[in-house]
């Protein structure tokens, strides 16, 4: 049940993007679209900022555990052929900056998924100094970069915007991934 709810909740907040800015959403609004009250809603989540994040860590897990997704640059070819194909709803959830934003919450949980791979392939050992300022300045970039691709475009392919953005990455990093 538990899940059934909080899907319903991310579902009528993907309905509602689709078709309203996101500054007119309100919690009661998607309250009202999953059919459920909005105290049943502050149950699940604080705002429909943690709905946004949360659909975006959920996509970003699911693309991590596929079978498709084996490295960097398959996972950046993933996320840019999502952004061509659900361009409307992220051209709205963009639109919000400052704290909250999912320009923010990219970055963040970037950096968080980059620190779990160089974990996992280095026994526990962390990032150095040195790649921890390289993979800041790469992932505050990406979450940028993601950002302007959706507003402005950029005259590049899914496969040349993730050859581009790999080429970019520190090289003592850029071959980690999950081990099987």
């Amino acid at each position: 049940m538990i899940d059934r709810t909080k899907n319903a909740i991310v579902d009528s907040f993907n309905t509602l993007i689709k078709t309203t800015e996101f500054e007119y959403i309100t919690s009661k609004k998607i309250a009202d679209v999953a059919g459920i009250s909005k105290a049943t809603f502050y149950r699940y989540f604080k705002d429909k900022y943690e709905v946004m994040n949360y659909n975006y860590k959920a996509l970003l897990d699911r693309l991590l555990q596929s079978p498709n997704c084996t490295d960097y640059r398959s996972l950046y070819y993933m996320l840019f052929s999502i952004g061509k194909r659900d361009w409307q709803f992220l051209y709205r959830a963009f639109k919000i900056t400052g704290s909250n934003s999912l320009s923010d919450f990219i970055y963040e949980y970037s950096m968080e998924t980059v620190r779990k791979i160089t974990s996992i392939n280095r026994n526990g050992d962390g990032l150095t100094p040195s790649e921890q300022l390289q993979i800041d300045v790469f992932c505050v970039g990406i979450s940028i970069i993601y950002r302007k691709w959706i507003f402005e475009g950029y005259p590049l392919t899914a496969n040349e915007a993730a050859d581009a953005l790999f080429d970019l990455m520190p090289d003592s990093l850029k071959y980690y991934w999950f081990k099987s």
